[in-house]
């Protein structure tokens, strides 16, 4: 059995990125990629520019009261008071992580009346969801001037390390940046990639690869590395506006992994066995529309026939959108978050040899 030289893996190596540099260049030329990172950029910065587009005329403050404390009533009178009670811990950590406002919640004891009427500076305990974290510094001074002008009294808010975590299930917020972070880095899979190999196709260079010294290998390796490239950035435009919302960044890395070979590998197959963009248009719109579909099913939590239910979580979509989920979430298990890298990677393999087998068929 022959073995590689240094020297041989080098221009193996090198023929691979030689080929990728090129794609990753034309690609910038193509007419679907940069109108799609504008999309996508769009896509991204609206949920984020809301709060600052429509600003809040009165400020919500959600209520958590252990004793019915008559400072609720009294914020309810105040005229730039919104009032929110909050009954339970679950209905707590939706309310604080479940939209753009409230910034800032409070936990009112139930002997806060009693302390209040001791005299002295008012103490509450004030709480805010982890993503809302970076704003307190604005938004405690401005909630104790409306409380102390309010209750007559100076109000000091306590905030340090009262952090709360988005529920696993039942947040908006968390359920569409998901489903949004999968769909972005699967459209860039399944409608960049496939353009890829159909300007070859049409430049007529692909013929010129496959009889170059560059292997069918070195060539699909090269076209899935530029693939990568465009939904590494993609990954980083998406946790770039979302990251103070991050908590497990290791789930990040591995969706990147597992997205990005899933969705190039799609889009290779795509890009294998048709000629021409138009031929493909449907076929990419139907697929996407599927997967994500599966995996807005499974972040929603809707009611599906046994049987979907119970085939949903190996659709690959869903998978990353697990990953995904797991990056914003408080706790997280290992096991399962590698047990859905593992679905996407089984998946994603059998496509890649199809794709070998269909371009070194073509190469006949």
């Amino acid at each position: 059995m022959s073995h590689k030289t240094p020297q041989q893996i080098r221009y193996y190596l090198d023929t691979i990125w030689v080929i990728a540099a090129k794609d990753v260049v034309d690609a910038l030329k193509n007419r679907v990629v940069v109108p799609m990172i504008i999309m996508l950029t769009i896509v991204l910065l609206v949920p984020k520019l809301l709060p600052l587009i429509f600003d809040q005329p009165q400020v919500v403050v959600p209520v958590y009261d252990m004793g019915d404390s008559r400072l609720v009533a009294e914020l309810t009178n105040a005229g730039d008071v919104s009032v929110k009670k909050v009954r339970s811990e679950q209905e707590w950590q939706a309310t604080l992580c479940g939209a753009p406002y409230p910034l800032i919640g409070l936990r009112i004891a139930a002997d806060f009346d009693h302390t209040i009427g001791a005299g002295g500076p008012a103490e509450l305990q004030g709480f805010a969801c982890w993503g809302k974290r970076h704003q307190l510094s604005e938004s405690v001074p401005r909630l104790e001037g409306i409380l102390s002008r309010v209750l007559g009294r100076p109000v000091i808010i306590h905030v340090q390390g009262n952090i709360v975590y988005p529920l696993a299930d039942g947040v908006p917020l968390l359920s569409l940046a998901t489903v949004n972070s999968v769909l972005l880095i699967l459209m860039m899979g399944i409608f960049l990639v496939p353009s890829l190999l159909f300007e070859e196709k049409e430049t007529k260079t692909l013929q010129a690869l496959l009889v170059s010294p560059a292997s069918i290998g070195q060539v699909v390796v090269a076209k899935a590395l530029a693939g990568l490239f465009y939904i590494l950035v993609t990954v980083m435009m998406i946790y770039a506006i979302s990251w103070a919302d991050v908590t497990h960044w290791g789930a990040v890395v591995l969706l990147l992994i597992g997205g990005g070979v899933f969705s190039v590998a799609v889009g290779l197959v795509l890009g294998s066995y048709f000629e021409k963009q138009q031929d493909t248009v449907g076929w990419m719109t139907a697929l996407l529309l599927l997967l994500v579909g599966a995996a807005l099913a499974y972040t929603l939590g809707m009611e599906l026939p046994a049987l979907v239910g119970c085939l949903l979580p190996w659709v690959p979509s869903v998978a990353l959108a697990a990953i995904c989920h797991a990056s914003f979430s408080e706790t997280v298990s290992t096991a399962r978050i590698v047990a859905n890298l593992a679905i996407v990677l089984a998946v994603s393999l059998p496509l890649y040899v199809l794709v070998i087998w269909r371009v070194r068929r073509s190469d006949r």
